[in-house]
């Protein structure tokens, strides 16, 4: 037998092993690795583990692993290998924005989106001490005195500091961003009066709007969010952006198909568990449920969106 024919059967000898070995899956404890500081995203995320957990029939351990807008955790799952035990829940800022910006080493295509949770606006807020009242306020100063106004973000790249740029292009401001690692310390900054804006999630925001301590100012979707109907959006005051954050499941380029599979179809019996509607309803929160198919068609529809976005407004693409 020469070496060829030797290579070749042994290949596809390896097949039905691997074959077996997707059908088979789970069959050992899952790690999805969060890429936010502790707080902000593990609202969505953490409170599923126990469906998970029981339509998996393993062990699923959570893990943030913050820094760099999302990088660094999303790194280490692309370059994990694509076996379905390690598993990254991102926002798709930092799938889609940040590799565009900071030159990660991986794309959105390094990834297998598995399944889409939240679909959601960002929310611009102030505090109550910053004086500033209504967005059109907010534009108002921020027309008057170019790059004073400061806003707080959960890390550079991210879609939230899109958002916000975004905002600052279509209404002809210049605002200054102050990233942090995550959506938690962005808020705190924002309390603290640190800054004298952020934009953020609805549901890491709003909760703190009730004390009137901060002021929800405007939402960057296309029209007003369910949950907090009362938030006018940008569009409705003049600034034409319509623009939302997801959040979902993602495996490594390369995973089995089967194995991508089974676990969307677990995310899909976890999140239409009663409690966790219910607790993203009163959250702030619109639960939409991707399949892997729909969600790489959202996915590399929102990579097309930014990267004219950003072309549009002359920043360099790495």
């Amino acid at each position: 037998m020469n070496l060829i024919c030797y290579w070749t059967l042994a290949a596809a000898s390896l097949i039905p092993i691997a074959a077996s070995a997707a059908s088979e899956y789970p069959t050992k404890p899952i790690r999805i690795i969060v890429p936010y500081a502790a707080g902000g995203s593990d609202l969505y995320i953490r409170p599923l583990q126990e469906r998970l957990q029981e339509k998996l029939g393993q062990a699923v351990v959570v893990e943030n692993v913050g820094g760099a807008g999302g990088i660094v955790g999303s790194s280490r799952v692309a370059s994990s290998k694509p076996d379905g035990y390690t598993v990254l829940f991102a926002g798709s800022g930092a799938i889609v924005t940040a590799p565009k910006i900071t030159g990660a080493t991986y794309t959105w295509k390094s990834f297998a989106p598995v399944a889409n949770v939240i679909s959601i606006p960002f929310t611009l807020v102030t505090h109550e001490r910053s004086g500033i009242k209504n967005f059109k306020d907010f534009l108002a100063r921020a027309s008057a005195a170019p790059g004073k106004i400061r806003y707080a973000s959960p890390g550079h790249g991210t879609s939230t500091q899109m958002a916000a740029d975004a905002m600052a292009a279509v209404a002809g401001i210049t605002i200054e961003e102050i990233p942090y690692q995550g959506g938690g310390p962005a808020t705190t900054a924002l309390l603290s009066g640190i800054v004298e804006t952020a934009i953020a999630t609805p549901s890491l925001i709003m909760p703190q709007t009730q004390d009137g301590k901060i002021i929800a100012l405007a939402v960057t979707s296309g029209h007003r969010f369910g949950p907090s109907p009362e938030v006018p959006t940008m569009r409705e005051q003049g600034v034409d952006i319509a623009v939302v954050a997801r959040y979902g499941f993602f495996m490594p380029h390369g995973t089995p198909p089967e194995i991508v599979n089974k676990f969307a179809d677990a995310v899909e019996y976890a999140i239409r568990e009663p409690h966790y509607i219910d607790l993203m309803q009163k959250s702030y929160n619109e639960i939409e449920f991707l399949d892997p198919a729909e969600y790489s068609n959202a996915v590399e529809e929102e990579d097309r969106y930014f990267t004219k976005l950003m072309q549009d407004m002359g920043m360099k693409i790495k």
